[in-house]
């Protein structure tokens, strides 16, 4: 009986059903996109850091870079696993008459490569004494490609100054950094700020996901245990701030969610509430016939499982359509002054969506929740209608 009333107003139904539809589909749509950023995010992070960092034990109270600065241990680590040394400390860079202080970082060759797809000119140092610097730094000073630099840093145990042929410009994505950014090969930074040491080691892991943490946290109490007067974490660790948002993934896409199914809810309440009104006489007579007021809510409950289900699948099924093609990589379809302040952020334009079980459950969590409480207060309405009086009911 519930299957056959929803054809008794097939266009009110079919515009609910649509909604609802669609409602399942932008969900699908929208989690799809937010995992996708949110992977990008975190593999940025992950990119700049390593999966566990080692510094000096408290690293964040100290301000000299001999306090910083340590000379590289041995490391037992798996198989496939890379270490990185990076060297960072202030400097003043010189070219002309023109001066800026700038954040100088050693790295090695692997630590450039990760640099490539910045590159905005020129090519990544291949040599001693050459050099990156990020286009806005390079406006200020005045400099192009090929040109040298001078970089002063006294007070350390290095030489304190060192020339640089600038070989390549880097469009960084936040402006910021860009107009600070000093690349040099890692011996040539240890030579002008102190030989042999470094500020940080990054450790890269082969096959370990994104959001596994289970084996970082192993290895990183073994390497702690070995490692006295140095302090390792996680990547997430290491990016406190932005580790905070991971936790919250879960509750904000839920929230958003849940708006897309309040606003499909209201619609199918109203169209509940319609149906009830329009067959009060047909419920005064089943009521008269011996139906309870449990199978008359029964009754409403069932047909909007009907009509919520039947529109779940279609939208589930464009969602997941939808979805297999982002998952293969999409360019975001915002206005430029939208990706310009998503680049501020160092997010790539084009992302990769990421569907899980546990979306997909959520969405149909959603559905059926819907389905269940817009139709509860038409069908307790309907429970209680006195049969005499609802078959004498004129609309």
């Amino acid at each position: 009986m519930a299957w056959r009333n929803l054809f008794r107003a097939p266009g009110r139904n079919l515009t609910t059903g649509g909604v609802v539809a669609l409602v399942v589909f932008l969900a699908l749509v929208f989690l799809s996109l937010y995992g996708g950023a949110m992977d990008a995010f975190f593999r940025l992070l992950l990119e700049r850091t390593g999966h566990l960092v080692v510094r000096v034990q408290g690293y964040g109270e100290k301000e000299s870079l001999e306090e910083l600065a340590f000379l590289p241990p041995a490391m037992d680590l798996p198989p496939g696993s890379q270490v990185e040394g990076v060297l960072e400390g202030a400097a003043l860079l010189i070219a002309g008459e023109r001066t800026r202080p700038v954040l100088l970082t050693g790295l090695e060759a692997q630590g450039f490569a990760r640099y490539r797809a910045y590159l905005a000119a020129g090519r990544l140092p291949l040599a001693s004494g050459e050099a990156l610097l990020g286009e806005a730094l390079a406006r200020a000073l005045q400099v192009g490609l090929g040109e040298e630099v001078v970089a002063y840093a006294p007070g350390g145990m290095g030489l304190g100054v060192y020339a640089f042929r600038v070989v390549g410009l880097l469009d960084l994505p936040e402006t910021s950094l860009e107009a600070r950014t000093l690349l040099v090969p890692l011996e040539d930074a240890q030579a002008l700020l102190f030989p042999g040491r470094v500020t940080r080691l990054e450790v890269r892991l082969s096959g370990v996901g994104l959001y596994e943490t289970a084996p970082l946290e192993a290895l990183k109490e073994e390497l702690a245990s070995r490692l006295p007067g140095l302090a390792v974490e996680t990547w997430l660790e290491a990016n406190p701030a932005y580790a905070a948002v991971l936790p919250l993934y879960d509750l904000v896409m839920a929230v958003y969610v849940g708006f897309f199914f309040l606003l499909g809810g209201l619609i199918l309440l109203n169209t509940l509430y319609l149906s009830v009104v329009e067959r009060v006489r047909e419920f005064g007579l089943l009521h008269a016939l011996g139906l309870t007021g449990g199978r008359v809510m029964g009754l409403l409950l069932w047909e909007s499982l009907f009509l919520v289900g039947a529109a779940t699948l279609v939208g589930l099924g464009l969602g997941l359509l939808v979805h297999l093609e982002m998952a293969d990589g999409f360019r975001l379809p915002f206005p430029d002054w939208v990706l310009e302040q998503y680049r501020e952020f160092g997010l790539p334009e084009v992302l990769y969506g990421r569907l899980g079980v546990k979306e997909v459950l959520l969405t149909l969590g959603y559905a059926f929740g819907v389905a269940l409480l817009a139709a509860l207060w038409p069908a307790w309405v309907a429970s209680r209608l006195e049969a005499v009086e609802a078959m004498r009911y004129v609309p």
